[in-house]
């Protein structure tokens, strides 16, 4: 299993700016260079099944389905419903704080597939990990330069 994680404090936003952000696919795309776009798919009585459309190190595309689940503005869980990786789950914290709102995010996939898998985890561990810290950083910087999103489309 591969995992990524990183937290922002975004200074002079709310909460709700920020869960509205992540899922807005034209801003959440300018962050995560792991995503190319999300097309939701259907509504679910607590968030919605999307297709996931992705570079994986930069250079392999592919796609999957996946369900997100929320509790806005504080949560957003996303798990793997169908796709070539055995397992994937992504969350999103979003609190309050002084200064602004804080963000926590992490992302783990298991390839699963045996060797294959173990292979693919020691050569995409680091770049995956590095890729998600990014994105919740340039998240943060994009939000205090005054970028806002629309929410689920």
């Amino acid at each position: 299993m591969i995992r990524g994680e990183g937290t922002a404090v975004v200074r002079g936003v709310t909460p709700q700016e920020v869960f509205d952000f992540v899922l807005d696919p034209s801003q959440y795309t300018k962050a995560d260079t792991k995503m190319i776009w999300v097309t939701k798919l259907a509504d679910t009585p607590n968030g919605m099944i999307a297709r996931e459309e992705g570079r994986f190190m930069g250079r392999f595309r592919g796609s999957v389905v996946t369900r997100y689940q929320w509790d806005a503005p504080r949560r957003i869980d996303v798990t793997l419903e169908h796709g070539v990786p055995q397992q994937m789950h992504a969350w999103f914290d979003i609190d309050e704080v002084d200064a602004g709102t804080r963000l926590h995010h992490v992302e783990e996939m298991d390839m699963g597939r045996g060797p294959v898998g173990r292979l693919y985890d020691a050569v995409a561990g680091r770049w995956f990990a590095g890729a998600v810290t990014r994105e919740v950083a340039e998240i943060a910087r994009l939000m205090e330069a005054g970028e806002r999103g629309h929410g689920v489309p």
